[in-house]
């Protein structure tokens, strides 16, 4: 009975990890194993739940950083005289900050299991104006570390077409900025960044390379782990959740990424959208 009640005073004081303990040593306790049982199912439903608690707060003060840098980082540059205060450019910031508000939104609706932590709304969108969007939006952040962004459009764009995605506009922009951004980060300065997309046998393919120190070939399997982060990953500052959530998001969308990378020559990744979501429109009826 005394460890039963030090395994409920320990679940009501929140050491759940510390109650389930002792909650276990007493399953093979004749007198006490049933109660000792549903008390143990408790204390892992509640640890379970603390868990995705975590997780969904560090994801979400992740997420709403990354529009919220890029919207700074262009107003600095705009304050400091290196960028114009064009139109579309302050659009550009107003659409950060509203992607942070979207996020902080999501606050509203605690997830109870973790397939709830980035919900999906589908919606057809023209990703070729996403894209632009996005190279823009990213533009501030390299300049103010001095490293250069190309940008280089869809052959479809070439060709007078626009590309339409039935997805999640926000999920898709997430997606890229978590790359584009990580990029940024781990680029030196007089670096360069690469970022285009083709449209081989249908799919859409986004590719996105830097000039940075590169990934060790034992890191590479992990990168999309949530939390990890590489030897040469610790010398920037970062917590190793936009990768991850870049993999969750694209298995939600039915899409894909893989990367490529070799030491002092920089890595490359490669994000696939499935054709089954994807639309060519002429232009001038989009």
């Amino acid at each position: 009975m005394e460890r039963l009640l030090h395994g409920i005073d320990a679940l009501l004081l929140g050491r759940i990890e510390e109650a389930r303990a002792n909650f276990e040593s007493l399953l093979h306790d004749v007198e006490e194993e049933p109660i000792a049982c549903r008390l143990r199912d408790l204390a892992e439903s509640l640890s379970r739940r603390e868990r995705l608690q975590t997780t969904y707060l560090a994801t979400l003060r992740h997420e709403i950083g990354n529009p919220l840098s890029v919207a700074q980082a262009t107003l600095e540059g705009i304050v400091d005289g290196v960028m114009e205060p064009q139109r579309e450019r302050m659009r550009g910031v107003l659409a950060s900050v509203q992607a942070a508000s979207a996020l902080l939104n999501d606050m509203e609706r605690e997830p109870k299991a973790a397939d709830e932590l980035m919900p999906i709304r589908l919606e057809t969108f023209n990703i070729c104006a996403l894209m632009n969007e996005q190279a823009e939006s990213v533009t501030g952040a390299a300049r103010a570390k001095g490293v250069e962004l190309v940008y280089r459009q869809c052959s479809v764009a070439e060709c007078g077409e626009c590309m339409y995605f039935h997805g999640d506009a926000r999920r898709v922009g997430q997606i890229l900025q978590n790359v584009l951004l990580n990029a940024v980060r781990y680029t030196p300065p007089g670096g360069t960044i690469e970022f285009e997309c083709d449209n081989p046998e249908d799919d859409l393919v986004v590719t996105i390379t830097d000039t940075g120190p590169g990934i060790a070939d034992a890191d590479l399997p992990h990168v999309f782990e949530q939390g990890y982060r590489g030897e040469r990953a610790h010398r920037a500052h970062g917590s190793g959740l936009g990768l991850a959530v870049v993999a969750d998001l694209l298995t939600k969308l039915g899409g894909s990424a893989r990367v490529a990378s070799r030491e002092g020559k920089g890595t490359t990744f490669v994000i696939s959208l499935p054709a089954a979501r994807l639309e060519r429109v002429p232009r001038s009826a989009s």
